[in-house]
């Protein structure tokens, strides 16, 4: 890397949301870097589903196409407790009332077509963990400042570092409230893993999810391309220790690890009726920690904002940084319009940057965003409770009964029109352009 370098904009982390930022900067032609620590790109996770919601911008910068050939379309979900069926679900109707069906599709493969979007390593600077930031009003540049020595300077900075957010941290501790954390542990683990083709399904078992409620836990598993299936298990975590509760991802997670807690557990796909039969055919698996936002502090400072965990940390039953990413590019694009973006030969504008009227560009990204985040983090907790039939005052087995077993499409889909009828795409940039 050299000694230092300048951007427009300036993206930490290349996660989900700041290659999606990435991307749609590059197609905006706002010149960008992205600073990810790991020495290479370590997509985390096993497996992605994609809603609505994203699917519009994600078709608008030209990914739907793949997605829909290297992902698999939810259409039936089976619902059971313990063994016993409760009803089979129709998600079909999703297209119909929102204009595309809910994809599942293995994370890595989405991961790298989202780095090949932000056009890859000229973008993407991998190995550099950032140190610290400076935003001093009175310099054109904020100033990163990397591990390796080196520095990097841009117009703006987009903390898209995750829940453990050393964007985060920093800024925090420049506003003089060192150590303040404001996510917390929900006291849920998820055990997931990404598998092969199950070989004992066929042509009608494509698309067909299953949601089985056990006593004492849950499991999900959603359809992936030929038959392969992303599962999710989510039950109460071991919480004797400090250690097992600060961890995010587990280490050394294996097979043996989902085995032990849902093995003997019953699933429809498993050719013996026990989980483990699935299990055998990962590809890869991970167990991690949920956390939650317990508080909302502002999703920008100066010319330094935030988006998706990095802002406002969820439970992982639904995401924001597409949305948060899609957003905050407006924003961006809003700004260098007025002061003057990169050219295909001009390099950089010399036009100074008006640091002022940038922090209130991302300030007001932040009220407007910070405000469907607190929406979501509260439909998301919401809905984590009613899954796990958690709901207070002893009413959550019942409710969750009452719906999974008897509530109608149409009553489903109402319930998700204020999470999939909200579809933000990028402002004055046809399909076609992109």
């Amino acid at each position: 890397m050299q000694a230092s370098q300048e951007t427009q904009v300036l993206i930490i982390g290349g996660g989900i949301g700041g290659l999606m930022l990435a991307a749609i900067c590059r197609k905006l032609n706002i010149a960008c870097l992205v600073l990810e620590r790991s020495k290479k790109v370590t997509p985390a996770g096993a497996g992605i589903s994609l809603a609505p919601n994203a699917l519009r911008v994600l078709e608008q910068i030209g990914l739907y196409d793949d997605i829909v050939r290297h992902g698999q379309s939810l259409d039936r979900i089976l619902i059971h407790r313990n063994q016993t069926r409760w009803r089979t679900l129709d998600f079909t109707c999703v297209n119909a009332w929102f204009g595309y069906p809910v994809y599942s599709i293995e994370r890595h493969h989405f991961h790298h077509q989202l780095y090949k979007a932000a056009d890859g390593d000229k973008t993407v600077l991998l190995d550099s963990a950032v140190v610290d930031l400076v935003d001093d009003p009175a310099d054109r540049h904020v100033k990163v400042e990397l591990a390796n020595g080196s520095c990097v300077k841009a117009q703006v900075v987009v903390g898209a570092d995750g829940i453990r957010s050393v964007t985060r941290r920093i800024l925090s501790r420049q506003a003089g409230i060192n150590g303040k954390n404001t996510i917390r542990f929900t006291g849920r683990v998820h055990m997931s893993g990404y598998t092969a083709p199950i070989p004992n399904l066929g042509p009608k078992d494509l698309g067909v999810g299953n949601w089985l409620f056990y006593d004492d836990s849950i499991l999900t598993t959603w359809p992936c391309i030929d038959n392969r299936q992303w599962f999710i298990g989510v039950k109460a975590a071991d919480t004797q220790g400090q250690e097992k509760i600060d961890r995010s991802v587990w280490a050394h997670t294996t097979p043996d690890t989902v085995k032990e807690a849902y093995g003997t557990r019953f699933h429809p796909f498993a050719e013996s009726g026990q989980f483990k039969d699935i299990v055998d055919r990962s590809e890869r698996v991970i167990a991690s920690n949920v956390f939650e936002e317990a508080d909302f502090p502002t999703m920008s400072k100066g010319r330094v904002a935030l988006l998706g965990d990095a802002a406002h940390s969820m439970t992982s039953f639904f995401g924001q940084a597409i949305e948060d990413a899609t957003e905050l590019a407006n924003s961006l694009q809003s700004y260098f319009s007025t002061v003057g973006t990169k050219g295909q030969d001009d390099g950089l504008t010399s036009s100074r940057t008006d640091s002022s009227k940038l922090g209130q560009v991302l300030s007001d990204y932040s009220a407007r965003r910070g405000e469907r985040a607190k929406a979501l983090v509260s439909f998301s907790r919401n809905y984590a409770k009613v899954h796990t039939g958690t709901l207070g005052y002893g009413m959550g087995p019942l409710v969750r009964k009452l719906i999974y077993a008897y509530l109608p499409e149409w009553g489903w889909m109402w319930a998700l029109r204020w999470l999939y009828g909200y579809q933000p795409i990028v402002d004055n940039v046809e399909p076609s352009v992109i």
